[in-house]
This record gives C-alpha cells, structure tokens and sequence, in this order.
C-alpha cells in the first residue's frame, strides 16, 4: 500500500480540468496539503446541480446553488474551457489559446445530464433557473419524461411544493430508478408518488420527445409508444448522461471508449499514460456516476498524487469502498435512502442530510464560504 503522504506535493506543478463535486474535493484536499495545483473549469462557480431538482421548482432556492470559486481557490483557480491536451508536451491549451503546462494531469470533467447543463456566470445560472421557476408555477400539467433517480426527485418537489398541479411520470424502464435497484427501494419510492398523487408510467416511451421543448410552458400533447396521450402544460426532461469529453477528446481519443469515457486502470490512471489520472463521471470505472462516489475516488487520486510523488507504489480503487446504493430527496420532508447491500436507512436521515437543504450548507461550508439567506 502507498503512504499517502504528502510530503514535495509543492514540488509538482499538478492540474486538475474540471471543478465540479470531484474536482473540488481534490483541490480542497490539495490545498490543506499545500500543494502546487491550478483548477481549471469554464464556469466561474460550482453549480450545485444536486439540488436542481430544487432550484427549478422552488422560488429563491436557485442562490444556494452556486458557489463561487475564486474565494476558495484563489490564484489556484482558472477559469476557461479546456480545447487540447497534449501528453508529449504536458500541455493543455484553453480555449482563448493561452497554453498550461502541469506534471501531473488529473481529469474530472464530469458529464452531461439532467439539470447539468446550466452553465454561464452565478448570475446567469441563478436567472435561468429563475425563469424555469416561473414557468413551472404557470403550469398545472406538468409531465417529467424519464423517471431515473433525477426525475423521481423533480417529481417529488413539483408535488410538494405544489400538491394541486397535475404531475405525470413517464419511464421507459421496466422499473424507476435503474435496473439495479432492489424491488424494495423501488417500492418506496413508488408508495410515497403515489401519496403525493403522481401518476407514474412505466415501460412507455415518448415518441415525440424531440418536437417538445424543456422547461417551456406551452400547450403540448405527449405521445407515447403504447399510444398513450398526455396533456402538458410543461415538459421536464429528465434523461441521459454522457461525459463531458470535450475538454479531451482532442489528444486522448485513442484512450476513450465508445460513449466516450476515458479508461483507467485500477489506480484512476488513464491506460497506457503516465501522470495522468481520471475519475467520476468522465472515467468508465463501473460504480455509479454519483458526486459521492465522485469525492471517494478524489480522495484516491489524492493519496495517488502524493504516492507518485513520492515514488511509493499506487493504492487501487476498491469498489467496497461505495457503501451507499442512492440516497433520494423526495421534496424537502421525504426520502430514501439504500445501503449497497439493499438495507434501506430510516428516512429521518435521508431527510436530515439531504432533503431539507439538498445539502447546500455542507457544500457551502465545505467550500469555506457562506450560503446566502
């Protein structure tokens, strides 16, 4: 095993390209260890979309999902969007064409997905979760097409924040949530939609989900293979995630599977490279793409950092180290929460975590900076 220390971590020049939940956790790390690091990202500020689920259903919520990063990080910050990455010459040219050289390269640009795609200043992020907010509380048909763990939980807020509106749950899936779900968890989750009086679809598509426009009220018919017809007064799409491989796939193509991830060996490396490490969404380890496996895996890389450093063997990625199977808000008083091993916890403590604040003060607090009233 590797010592995991973190002596001559300032004498490396490492550079992280992406600040989302595992990006941060790293530079969090690397900053109590004083070491020498830049933290590249194309938005000025983490976008907490954890608790967008939220932020697009609740007035006023949007603010405390957007975290600034340059009080926390400082000079270690920079922001721009990543074009090339050239291994040969170990460096990384943004956008604007400035060149970053580093001598160890760590990748955690995440992916694509539901409530993932915000991007811009705090500003215009806060303003166009403010307009969703608007248009949502226009609306009383309000149809959520995909009903994976992001779509149960805007489901969820809809209902109750506002219990009179009509919520419809349409999912292509033999089950909510994803295949691996137990039958419990997916029991209660369904039991507690329907006391909120969600009516739920399940192992229907929508045919015509491409002639529908997300997050705009209007007046729309959802048609679906098994010739269902549902009015909407707003859509909310809830499905897909693919990896954020723009910032690599020019000059690391060769190392990136077919829907695009990067592989990595049982270190996070990315194979066949050396000094150079990946992980969270954008890597095709097989754990779910979750902040908090997200966070475990930074905190890996971390102790790989300082390994490499110091020439000690590399710790791998164990997958036991995931405990916990999802933790689901269901609205701010509701939850469920499942251990790997399918036990599910008492839902005060799914709640107490995460319902009630969507985990906005930890991430603020974590951050070191304060979350606004």
């Amino acid at each position: 095993m590797g010592s995991g220390g973190s002596s001559h971590l300032e004498d490396k020049h490492v550079l992280i390209i992406g600040a989302g939940y595992g990006g941060v956790q790293l530079a969090l790390t690397l900053m109590k260890k004083k070491a020498n690091f830049t933290i590249v990202d194309q938005k000025e500020c983490l976008h907490h979309n954890v608790a967008a689920v939220r932020a697009i259903i609740q007035p006023g919520f949007a603010k405390k999902t957007v975290i600034p990063y340059e009080p926390t990080f400082g000079s270690h910050f920079r922001r721009g969007k990543v074009t090339k990455i050239d291994v040969e010459t170990k460096k990384v040219t943004l956008e604007d064409g400035t060149e970053l050289t580093y001598d160890i390269l760590v990748i955690a640009s995440g992916s694509f997905g539901p409530m993932k795609e915000i991007e811009g200043s705090c500003e215009e992020i806060i303003a166009k979760y403010s307009k969703v907010v608007e248009q949502v509380k226009e609306s009383h048909d309000v149809v959520v097409v995909g009903g994976g763990p992001v779509g149960v939980e805007v489901a969820a807020e809809v209902a109750t924040i506002y219990p009179d509106k009509k919520v419809t749950v349409i999912h292509g899936g033999k089950q909510l949530i994803n295949p691996e779900a137990t039958n419990k968890f997916v029991e209660k989750v369904t039991t507690l939609l329907k006391d909120m009086h969600v009516e739920v679809l399940i192992d229907d598509i929508v045919e015509n989900l491409d002639e529908l426009p997300d997050q705009v009220r209007g007046s729309y018919e959802v048609k679906t293979q098994k010739g269902k017809t549902v009015h909407a007064d707003i859509v909310l799409k809830c499905t897909g995630l693919k990896p954020n491989s723009s910032s690599y796939s020019n000059g690391l193509s060769s190392h990136m599977t077919e829907h695009g991830f990067l592989k990595v060996n049982e270190y996070l490396e990315v194979e066949g490279l050396k000094e150079v490490f990946a992980f969270g969404d954008c890597c095709n380890s097989k754990e779910p793409k979750l902040a908090y496996v997200a966070k475990l895996q930074a905190d890996l890389v971390a102790k790989n950092l300082a390994n490499l450093i110091n020439k000690q063997p590399l710790d791998p990625w164990k997958s036991d180290a995931v405990k916990i199977f999802m933790g689901l808000s269901m609205g701010s008083r509701h939850g469920v929460l499942a251990l790997k091993n399918g036990y599910i916890l008492p839902e005060f403590i799914i709640v107490n975590v995460k319902s009630k604040d969507m985990m906005t003060g930890s991430y603020f607090k974590d951050m070191h900076q304060q979350i606004p009233a």
